[in-house]
């Protein structure tokens, strides 16, 4: 068969939608940190799906604010006393994001013994899946310096309010915070047992601020925390082994992905993609999630209403060459409601190689 055959199958309309398909469930598995994504309201990273082309550009999360009426003793009557429910929303924009691969020409396909279509298309997952997850993390982290091709993209990055922001050795978190932490200032797990208790007690004294709500796993409550490595290491090197034993013994039985280690109810894990402070290259964000952290949308992107992904070989000079776009339309913000944070408490640390 002729290399121009070959290529009038490739661009066939069917075989976009389909490869458009294959591309959007190869990638999700493949981010970082897809272990923190999924649909429900319980999710860290709650995905939606359902903005179909020609549908806008925006969707809309809620929660549902708990009730803070006293209740009716007694004798005392109930009717008129109803308390109305009350909810928050907030809203995250998606935009566009392509990337193109150019596989030759067709002496290319005659002298290299590859599949030069599914190279490229191995080749695309392999990007997006690196970009969603540097891109993720800065959502989570609150890098406001973030950005894809000098660009920023997507809902802005917004700065953790002071209630969700901590910072080693100082009294609250804060860029000041962060630009004169020094190397005393390093994660141990009495910084994490504070990040916990202000997790859970975010609201006490009538702060009007939202606790982070804890993930139910078995029964129990926990919450997930991210480390860069460096934090990771040099928290690890100041436990005694036996301690360091128990606590890895203890996260294995949870038998869950990415997980090094749990201790007082936080499964903790490490990456290199958590963000350094813009202002202190040496402090490093480090997050505690909790559900409803942070919010990813998809709009309809492909070849047909219900494709997120596009997968689209386009040909130049006669069809003598063949490039590939790999596209989506996206957007990912952390959960706010009235500008205050719901799901994350960052804990920034000083860090550095070993």
């Amino acid at each position: 068969m002729a290399a121009h055959d070959v290529l009038f199958a490739t661009n066939d309309s069917l075989t976009r939608k389909r490869w458009a398909k294959d591309l959007y469930k190869i990638l999700l598995p493949s981010v970082e940190f897809n272990y923190l994504v999924g649909t429900g309201v319980d999710s860290i990273v709650q995905m939606r799906t359902e903005l179909g082309k020609g549908e806008g550009d925006d969707l809309t999360f809620g929660i549902r604010k708990p009730l803070v009426g006293e209740g009716v003793v007694g004798t005392d009557v109930v009717e008129g006393t109803e308390e109305k429910l009350r909810f928050s929303n907030f809203h995250v924009s998606i935009e566009e994001l392509n990337h193109a691969v150019d596989t030759g020409g067709v002496m290319d396909e005659q002298r290299i013994p590859y599949n030069l279509m599914e190279e490229a298309k191995s080749a695309l997952n392999d990007w997006w899946a690196d970009k969603l997850s540097d891109y993720i993390m800065a959502v989570l982290c609150s890098d406001t310096t973030f950005t894809i091709a000098g660009k920023t993209f997507g809902p802005t990055i917004v700065a953790p309010d002071t209630n969700h922001w901590m910072t080693v050795g100082a009294a609250t978190g804060s860029a000041t915070a962060e630009t004169n932490a020094t190397a005393a200032n390093y994660m141990d797990l009495s910084f994490l047992d504070k990040m916990k208790q202000r997790a859970e007690l975010m609201n006490l004294n009538g702060g009007n601020y939202y606790k982070v709500r804890p993930l139910k796993i078995g029964g129990k409550n926990y919450y997930r925390v991210i480390l860069h490595n460096y934090c990771f290491d040099i928290l690890r090197q100041n436990m005694n082994a036996g301690q360091w034993g128990d606590i890895v013994r203890a996260g294995q039985k949870l038998q869950l992905s990415n997980v090094e280690f749990e201790y007082n109810g936080m499964i903790v894990s490490k990456s290199e993609r958590v963000c350094a402070a813009p202002t202190n290259a040496h402090v490093y964000r480090n997050v505690l999630l909790g559900a409803q952290a942070a919010c990813w949308a998809w709009g309809g992107a492909g070849e047909s209403k219900s494709t997120t992904m596009a997968f689209v070989p386009y040909e130049a000079d006669a069809k003598r060459y063949v490039m590939i776009r790999g596209g989506g339309i996206l957007g990912c913000q952390k959960a706010r409601f009235d500008s205050i944070d719901y799901g994350i408490v960052v804990g920034s640390a000083w860090g550095a190689a070993l």
